[in-house]
């Protein structure tokens, strides 16, 4: 990505005034075709007239030059990283003006401006309540902005998901509807479409690496709406997602490929029980939440496995490793099940008393 980007100014401030290229040229002392380059981006003018320039147009050599200074992925996923663990080691206002701070300093650097607000999301909870809400808002304006100023398709598409996302922590689902309700019509697979177009292009690497992302994430969407579908099934429904969720994870070993979808599938299935008065199916789904967030899972990333082993480079592209410190993630673990007032009727149960003396492990 160019830092700088003089053309488009050139081209903008010039027809602002009402003069054609031979006219500049002439203020200048230089020649058309060369102004013409200027403004095609075929060579960078030289640097002394940019004063003279900017003068000319009553604009500062900044503005002049359109400098929007970017950042590397490399440099992002670091600096992400970096922010996660301050956020357990720094007060979070200082690290809210740091990230300020750098979202304005990298103001067209979406890349990394949507990883801040990413960022935001991921931690917002951390802080006192009356906080929480403002930096949502915080975060859905960076998403929002996004979509309306970055050219890039898979980075807005991102953006929209999370501006869903925030109206969701906003309790606005009337937003969420209208922003998403036409997405699904009609339904495209596109990984599938790509995938043929490679093979018939003779990328087969290429092709088994797009089928094998194409089956990860259909397999996670899978989990995840079947979950949703949980939240409001009845008691026989219940049960035979339940059943289904745990073959679909014993056959693709989804404790270990990825336990933050398990772990919301088990959480969500020992609320739905007790929803139910099963208190036996809640301390039996609760089990397994429990010996997973106390099993080796840290830190939990994207990731593949002996399986998915075509993944790497769309980790890599994404630049999703590490979302939370795991000191904030396993307070999270902890907290959804010791601070949920629905859990009070099982107080009493000593297995319960057990798992949750277990779970307290996380915290030391």
């Amino acid at each position: 990505m160019n830092e700088l980007n003089i053309a488009k100014t050139l081209i903008l401030k010039r027809k602002e005034k009402g003069i054609t290229q031979d006219e500049l040229a002439n203020y200048i002392g230089v020649s058309k075709a060369s102004v013409s380059k200027w403004e095609t981006g075929q060579s960078y003018l030289d640097i002394t007239f940019l004063p003279q320039l900017a003068t000319y147009f009553n604009i500062t050599v900044d503005e002049l030059i359109c400098y929007e200074p970017q950042m590397m992925k490399e440099d992002i996923n670091k600096l992400y990283n970096k922010l996660c663990k301050d956020f357990t080691a720094k007060p979070f206002d200082e690290v809210m003006i740091e990230i300020r701070e750098i979202i304005k300093r990298y103001y067209s650097c979406f890349p990394l401006i949507f990883r801040m607000g990413l960022l935001i999301v991921n931690h917002y909870d951390i802080v006192d309540e009356k906080k929480r809400e403002l930096l949502i808002d915080e975060a859905l304006e960076i998403f929002i902005r996004i979509q309306e100023t970055c050219n890039d398709i898979d980075i807005c598409r991102q953006a929209k998901n999370m501006e869903a996302t925030c109206y969701i922590l906003l309790n606005q689902p009337i937003q969420v509807i209208d922003l998403l309700q036409n997405s699904n019509f009609p339904m495209i697979n596109e990984s599938i479409l790509l995938a043929q177009g490679q093979m018939m292009n003779g990328q087969i690497d290429e092709a088994r690496e797009t089928f094998q992302l194409g089956a990860y994430q259909n397999l996670i969407s899978l989990v995840q709406n079947l979950v949703g579908i949980l939240q409001n099934a009845d008691k026989l429904q219940m049960k035979e997602i339940e059943r289904r969720i745990l073959a679909i994870s014993n056959i693709f070993e989804l404790d270990t490929l990825s336990p933050a979808t398990m772990l919301s599938a088990y959480l969500t299935q020992t609320q739905i029980n007790l929803i139910h008065e099963d208190n036996e199916g809640a301390i039996k789904s609760l089990r397994k939440y429990v010996d997973l967030a106390t099993s080796d899972i840290y830190p939990i990333t994207i990731h593949g496995d002996d399986f998915f082993d075509k993944l790497d480079r769309w980790i890599s592209e994404i630049g999703i490793g590490i979302t939370r410190d795991d000191t904030i993630v396993k307070a999270g673990i902890v907290a959804a099940i010791k601070n949920n007032p629905m859990f009070s009727v099982l107080s009493e149960n000593k297995e319960y008393k057990f798992l949750i003396e277990k779970l307290s492990l996380l915290e030391e």
